[in-house]
């Protein structure tokens, strides 16, 4: 009995969801070995353990594979039952990112997105998967174990759009083209024009999407809250929206217009301007002194950046950065353009905290080393400066956690990756958050420039 005491290890996983035995079985100290387990598991205080008659039928089943047991899992608890999380199921691949890939050639075709977002009037959208609680678990001591919380995902219902209550279902109220906003689903409208947009025509403003069968001109405006479409150029205007813009024959731009989008953008070029959206811009040929800023990636598969500054969250993926003739090009990944004026607000407010809460201070200690002047002021005011110390320290401390709290959010999302396919030119700027790099030499790719031990590192 005291010799099978010393020859197997019995021990809880740090989890508490096993019980592991190591040992070596011989058939005859078996029955030794299953009562001194059944002992210590007894010991350790393990809930509902096998009998021995169970243990022994157990450990001979294992034998028969292998009597010499490493790890051996003697006892399970019970894992908790993952929930179903309340989604949505699309009825169509309205939202599929990327484009259609060519099944011949493998290459993206970057004119066509893979999303379909026209619909038609009264065609299902896409229906409410109900949540479903988990179970909770067990582990070996009979604690429980919490399953997790289910998590409801649901979009609201935006403009154009019926939801069923009966059959949890979306869906469309009007031909148009579907849109997924800040949560919300809706389907606009979509004014078409025709002939070019310029002085002749007038700003556009428009509640749904737009799409223009030619160019956009000289000063003109168009603001929308869906999606805009536009078949050709756009040369030194102002661009809105609250959706996606696609330009099918480029963008080019004076440095005192800008173009401002909450999706995506996808062109043929980009020359000049200033360019602003929230996630992914796609550009076919190239981006020419241009400053760009997206909180997706900038993408240009096989093309050129010269020139201007590209600012992408999520990385920048381009065939040739900069040229020959050596034009100062900057690259920056990882940072959150919005944060900025968010940081620079809060960033003030703590200097003008720090300025106050040291000019109190200061008039604090000056009547703690000289008492006699409290007889100066009232014991109410000595009392009101007392309490706003307190407040500003509380103040601040809450201001240094919000701008803490933005850079971890901002952080959190950000890719710190430039990659260069075919040629990295000199005089090109590359910033990888904190880390900056001037590239004082032609590199042929393919190159990815990434931070390794805190330095930006090209491989």
């Amino acid at each position: 009995m005291e010799e099978a005491q010393k020859e197997f290890n019995l021990r809880v996983t740090e989890d508490g969801m096993a019980v592991l035995l190591d040992c070596d079985i011989t058939t005859d100290e078996l029955d030794s070995l299953v009562v001194t387990i059944g002992n210590e598991l007894k010991a350790l205080d393990i809930k509902k353990p096998p009998d021995q008659k169970k243990l022994k039928e157990q450990l001979n089943r294992a034998a028969e594979e292998n009597p010499h047991l490493v790890d051996f899992v003697l006892i399970k608890g019970k894992p908790p039952v993952p929930p179903q999380h309340g989604q949505v199921f699309w009825a169509g691949d309205f939202f599929t990112t990327g484009f259609v890939v060519d099944s011949k050639t493998g290459r993206a075709d970057y004119r066509q997105k893979a999303a379909h977002e026209s619909v038609t009037k009264g065609m299902l959208l896409a229906r409410q998967i109900p949540v479903q609680n988990g179970k909770d678990g067990e582990n070996v001591f009979g604690k429980p174990i919490p399953a997790e919380k289910p998590i409801e995902y649901y979009p609201k219902v935006g403009k154009n759009v019926r939801f069923n209550l009966q059959e949890n279902t979306y869906s469309a109220e009007t031909n148009g083209r579907v849109r997924l906003s800040n949560d919300v689903l809706s389907v606009d409208e979509v004014y078409v024009i025709e002939e070019n947009v310029d002085i002749t025509t007038g700003n556009i403003s428009h509640t749904g999407a737009v799409v223009v069968n030619k160019d956009v001109l000289n000063g003109a405006k168009i603001e929308a809250v869906g999606n805009i479409e536009v078949h050709g150029i756009i040369e030194n205007a102002e661009i809105r929206t609250g959706g996606d813009l696609t330009v099918h024959g480029g963008i080019r731009q004076s440095e005192d217009h800008m173009v401002v989008v909450e999706g995506g953008i996808h062109a043929k070029f980009i020359d000049g301007g200033y360019i602003q959206a929230n996630k992914d811009i796609v550009v076919e040929s190239e981006i020419i002194n241009s400053t760009v800023k997206t909180l997706g990636s900038v993408i240009i598969p096989g093309g050129h950046i010269v020139g201007g500054e590209m600012v992408a969250l999520k990385g920048i993926y381009v065939g040739h950065a900069g040229t020959k003739a050596d034009t100062p090009t900057k690259l920056v990944t990882g940072e959150n353009f919005s944060i900025r004026n968010k940081l620079s607000l809060r960033k003030t407010k703590i200097k003008r905290v720090e300025t106050e809460l040291a000019k109190l201070k200061s008039f604090m200690d000056k009547l703690t080393t000289n008492p006699e002047s409290i007889s100066t002021y009232s014991q109410e005011e000595y009392e009101k400066k007392q309490a706003r110390v307190s407040e500003a320290e509380q103040e601040l401390q809450s201001l240094i956690e919000e701008v803490e709290a933005i850079k971890a959010k901002a952080l959190s999302a950000a890719k710190n990756l430039i990659v260069v396919e075919k040629k990295l030119y000199s005089k090109t700027t590359l910033c990888l958050g904190d880390e900056r790099l001037i590239v004082d030499e032609e590199y042929s790719g393919p190159i990815r420039a990434e931070i390794v031990e805190g330095k930006i590192k090209l491989i």
